[in-house]
């Protein structure tokens, strides 16, 4: 009998890591891929990325969750109806398997629901590190509550076993996001950058800046003070709006007032394909996101990372961390535009988050491991 694997997504980013894996479950034979769309894909404001989902996969099914303002509480009330809606749609449904991914909220809802029904979970990237913000709390918090964990490396593996997770629950798989780093073929500087009406003759970032919840501006002057830099410099930048999180909103407004110009290219999404074509070709990624630190190196790509929200998570030599200030975050554009000994160094570094298989090695362990009671009934280890 074909196991259901229930794959949940729930933002554009999210998406691209998980497509890899969901391509590869549904070229199997022994099992039946349920693709999920929920949280940000279901947003109109952040790009309404459910289609891009539903045109890869036009089966996948969908999960409302509510978000009605930008103040935490409604964070928290997004990640309730979440909950209520999974839980209604898991009972329907029922999956083998459920399978999350990372630190979000949309994650969490579904993992909840899902360990109350008694159905496995599977997250992806538990053990990371990524400084100070609620991601941390509830990446760790996913970890307690699933029954598999594929994670990203060696360290993170010993993290996981640390918070009293069983050994025989834990694998090393890689970062799924190399599976298409590695084996896409991208398009021309000129292809990609006459879609984005680029100029591929001029000096060019690439910018990705998020909320940081904790904070008690959630991050809107360090914000400021990156738009402030770009404005100063006015080289030709692409960015992204930011994610849903409290404050996002907010974010999205103040990127707004600088649309108009002309070196300034903002989008509320792209496709993950588009993406990392575009990392491949730009000269410089600023701002705190992930892929930064994550996809960048397969690129040789120089990132300035700003502020706290990857504090402690593990990076190569292509990055560049600066506190949230005008004038820092333009030295540091300075050093890896032109310092030649950092600019060697990105040349040199090397991808430590996988080789390219993790989807193979996932699909091996979702078909093969036991579903038994003893993958439900947890104990911690201490």
């Amino acid at each position: 009998m074909r196991r259901t694997i229930a794959v949940v997504t729930g933002t554009r980013a999210e998406y691209g890591y998980l497509k890899p894996l969901m391509r590869a479950v549904q070229r199997d034979r022994q099992l039946h891929l349920l693709p999920i769309i929920t949280g940000m894909h279901l947003l109109p404001e952040y790009g309404n990325t459910a289609r891009l989902v539903k045109k890869d996969f036009p089966s996948a099914e969908t999960v409302q969750m509510l978000l009605l303002g930008d103040r935490r509480k409604h964070m928290a009330n997004y990640l309730a109806s979440g909950i209520t809606h999974f839980a209604q749609f898991l009972d329907r449904h029922h999956p083998d398997i459920l399978v999350v991914l990372g630190d979000r909220s949309e994650s969490l809802a579904a993992a909840l629901a899902a360990a109350y029904l008694n159905i496995p979970v599977a997250h992806i990237n538990g053990g990371d590190v990524s400084g100070t913000t609620i991601d941390e709390s509830i990446r760790h918090a996913i970890t307690k509550i699933a029954h598999i964990h594929f994670v990203h490396t060696k360290a993170n593996a010993a993290r996981v076993k640390k918070m009293g997770e069983e050994a025989r629950r834990i694998f090393v798989t890689g970062a799924l996001t190399l599976d298409t780093i590695l084996k896409m073929k991208f398009p021309s500087k000129k292809s990609i950058f006459t879609k984005y009406h680029l100029n591929p003759n001029a000096t060019t970032f690439l910018v990705v800046h998020h909320p940081l919840t904790t904070l008690h501006d959630k991050g809107y002057g360090q914000l400021k003070e990156l738009l402030l830099a770009l404005d100063t410099l006015k080289e030709q930048t692409i960015m992204l709006y930011p994610n849903c999180d409290a404050g996002g909103r907010h974010f999205i407004s103040l990127i707004k007032r600088y649309e108009k110009q002309p070196y300034l290219h903002a989008y509320p999404s792209l496709p993950h394909e588009d993406y990392l074509g575009l990392m491949k070709h730009v000269d410089l990624m600023i701002g705190n996101s992930s892929s930064g630190l994550i996809e960048a190196p397969s690129f040789h790509l120089p990132v300035i990372n700003i502020g706290s929200r990857q504090q402690g998570r593990d990076r190569s030599a292509n990055i560049l961390d600066v506190p949230p200030h005008k004038n820092q975050i333009i030295r540091a554009i300075d050093t890896a535009l032109h310092n030649p000994t950092f600019r060697k160094k990105v040349q040199r570094c090397t991808n430590q988050f996988g080789d390219g298989h993790a989807a193979r090695r996932i699909v091996k362990i979702l078909k093969e491991i036991p579903l038994d009671d003893s993958l439900i009934q947890k104990q911690i280890t201490y």
